[in-house]
């Protein structure tokens, strides 16, 4: 039971550190005006995208963006990063 809970642990912690990322990465080309990934780095973008892309986008969905001016903000990562959380002490609660 131990160990289905360590493993659990650990893709959550993977998945949450890949949404730091992915927010990281998402600031790079409002930063650098032509940025443009190539070779290694455009596949590290594009792996980290499709593996966090599916949860983002369904509560994109789900959720309108909030509205401030003319600007709209996506609460789909906040959701995201929110739930992984509750899901991390969900499951040291229950396997510890």
């Amino acid at each position: 039971m131990i160990l289905a809970g360590t493993i659990l642990t650990w893709l959550i912690q993977i998945y949450t550190v890949l949404l730091i990322v992915r927010m990281l990465m998402s600031w790079v080309p409002l930063l650098v005006r032509d940025f443009e990934p190539h070779g290694a780095l455009a596949v590290v973008f594009e792996i980290v995208y499709t593996i966090t892309d599916p949860p983002i986008k369904f509560f994109d969905r789900l959720v309108p963006p909030v509205r401030f001016g003319n600007v709209g903000f996506s609460v789909g990562f906040i959701i995201v990063f929110v739930l992984l959380a509750v899901l991390q002490r969900l499951v040291v609660a229950v396997f510890w």
